[in-house]
């Protein structure tokens, strides 16, 4: 009686097997398919593990630049066959070109003029940056003009349109940074006031506290003190070598000696009645007995013009500094 019982049950499996869907019959297939060996020893293959996606990178910070960070150009215009200077108030450090279309170079002997002309006729605009020793960058747009009707720019009235550049500039032959420069400056005008020579003249004081040296340069202090009611805007200090003593009928032969760093150089307005303290930065000179080192400051706009000698004497007395 057993055996029919088990034949029917095969039969109802068959049935049912029968009437899977093709699907189902094919993954119950997959599943009944005997083990390998390896399987039964017990050796899987590793599951397969997906990295994760990498973070997208962030994006960097822009900073907008407003009117304020807008540095000007002035406009020249320069020719082929004739050459241009632009005198610059104090000595030129860096000069760039934005291209071969214009040739540049400092003046001999004069380290705060450059000398500008073509390289080649109609040349593509371009353009030059300059910057000079008390800090300030100059930048210029240049076109080609076959005859130039202005060949000398003096820009030593228009400092204040010029902008700072940030300190630590290491200048090219000097063993001192603008940095330091500058804190020299600052020990200097805090010493005591030791009058070497001075001029008055209409109200107005030019004069030099003392001198000081270090390393391969001279800090000369100037105190400009106005006791008048009306502003005394300076429109340059400079100074140069002159003979002591000039025969008549003598060519005045005058050599200038520009200074290479100016402290406080931004005050330019001696207010009336006040004053104000400059430190003057120059590289270290002698000059013989019959020669005279000659300070001098001129009034923009004005008539009160101010000069006085330092001797060579004085300027073997400089006072070193200590670091």
């Amino acid at each position: 009686m057993r055996l029919p019982s088990i034949l029917a049950c095969l039969g109802f499996a068959a049935l049912s097997w029968l009437t899977l869907p093709a699907t189902a019959q094919k993954s119950k297939s997959i599943a009944r398919q005997p083990m390998t060996s390896a399987q039964l020893m017990g050796n899987f293959p590793a599951s397969t593990t997906v990295a994760p996606a990498a973070a997208p990178a962030p994006l960097p910070k822009l900073l907008s630049l407003g009117e304020q960070n807008v540095i000007g150009s002035y406009h020249l215009g320069v020719g082929f066959q004739k050459t241009t200077h632009l005198i610059f108030p104090y000595a030129v450090t860096y000069v760039d070109l934005g291209n071969a279309g214009i040739i540049a170079d400092k003046a001999q002997g004069a380290e705060n003029i450059v000398k500008l002309k073509a390289n080649q006729p109609n040349f593509p605009q371009t353009n030059m940056t300059v910057v000079t020793a008390d800090g300030r960058l100059y930048s210029f747009l240049i076109d080609y003009e076959q005859d130039p009707r202005v060949l000398n720019y003096n820009l030593t009235t228009g400092a204040g349109d010029a902008s700072p550049v940030l300190p630590m500039v290491l200048f090219s032959n000097l063993s001192m940074t603008q940095a330091e420069m500058e804190n020299y400056s600052r020990i200097v005008l805090k010493k005591k006031k030791m009058l070497r020579t001075k001029e008055v003249k209409d109200d107005i004081t030019l004069a030099l506290p003392g001198m000081y040296t270090q390393d391969d340069l001279f800090f000369l202090p100037l105190h400009l003190f106005n006791q008048s009611n009306i502003n005394y805007d300076v429109d340059f200090i400079k100074f140069y070598i002159r003979d002591r003593k000039l025969a008549k009928r003598t060519a005045i032969q005058e050599s200038e000696i520009a200074p290479i760093f100016v402290y406080n150089a931004t005050q330019r307005t001696i207010p009336g009645p006040g004053g104000i303290d400059q430190v003057y930065v120059l590289r270290k000179f002698t000059i013989p007995d019959d020669k005279n080192l000659v300070v001098e400051m001129f009034e923009r706009g004005g008539g009160r013009h101010l000069t006085f000698d330092v001797t060579n004497e004085d300027i073997l007395e400089a006072r070193k500094l200590k670091r």
